[in-house]
């Protein structure tokens, strides 16, 4: 099969009708990944990781373009209220096993997006996922996985909105949940015209656990965490203690790796083989 196809975005239908779009990259197996993009790009990025995985016959895998990214989204960068994204995930789940009824499923997701499968983990829908694949997860801000002051952060959260919308959200006050909350610096000469660069409030609360903690605890089944030893946004030495505190995932730590190169590097994709392998 050409590469081209594996670019080709299809449509699904969500339940409140709206279109979104995903990447589907083919294999002989009987296990299927849902693949979960970061915080403002959308999922062709992943493509190295998708095609390794499918080239090896691992998993079929789905790469979303989650709600409000890529490039056709009904408002780029905000979605309608908070808790949507797992809505769309589990109409996605739906979906994807109407073709593949007796398969494995897998959540995994690479920064924001393993953040966002940790949030799945925590909701209602959590138990319809088989295992969780999680590289350089994004897991929380209040995690001790997230550096409180980092220069070479391109992100920046607007403090003075976003803390009293949380104090608003509490006592149910959403009228301002549509207000960007964070913004992502990215360089110009990068731009490739579907990044989403300003995120709402609503939107950025949809990508990471209300409570990491009580996330990390529902987080019970089989579990790999790839974290690169040269991630410029997060701090590699904490994921095995946080995870080890919650639940029984795995985690891996790739010499030589930073946070986006994790998804292109030799002993990422054999850490990955050899999860794979056990779960036949």
């Amino acid at each position: 099969m050409e590469q081209s196809v594996y670019r080709e975005l299809k449509p699904f239908q969500a339940r409140n009708g709206s279109t979104l779009y995903y990447r589907y990259y083919p294999a002989e197996s009987n296990h299927v990944i849902i693949l979960l993009h970061g915080i403002c790009e959308d999922s062709k990025y992943l493509k190295p990781m998708a095609e390794f995985i499918s080239r090896e016959h691992l998993a079929h895998v789905y790469t979303l373009d989650l709600r409000g990214y890529g490039q056709y989204p009904e408002r780029r960068g905000d979605v309608d209220y908070i808790g949507q994204i797992e809505n769309d995930l589990m109409d996605l789940i739906e979906f994807v096993k109407h073709d593949h009824p007796e398969s494995t499923l897998i959540m995994a997701g690479h920064s924001a997006g393993g953040g966002t499968a940790i949030r799945f983990a925590g909701s209602k829908y959590g138990t319809h996922v088989d295992a969780y694949l999680l590289f350089a997860p994004f897991v929380h801000p209040d995690a001790p996985t997230t550096p409180k002051s980092n220069p070479n952060s391109r992100t920046k959260v607007y403090l003075s909105r976003l803390v009293p919308l949380i104090l608003l959200n509490k006592v149910g006050v959403t009228l301002f949940n549509h207000w960007h909350v964070l913004s992502v610096n990215k360089p110009k000469e990068q731009y490739h015209g579907t990044e989403t660069l300003h995120l709402s409030y609503r939107l950025l609360m949809s990508r990471i656990p209300e409570k990491y903690e009580d996330a990390l605890r529902a987080l019970q089944q089989p579990t790999l965490v790839l974290i690169g030893d040269k991630d410029e946004d997060f701090d590699h030495s904490q994921y095995e203690p946080l995870f080890k505190r919650y639940n029984r995932a795995e985690v891996k730590i790739i010499n030589g790796a930073d946070h986006d190169g994790l998804l292109e590097h030799g002993d990422a994709y054999a850490e990955v083989k050899n999860w794979f392998a056990q779960l036949t």
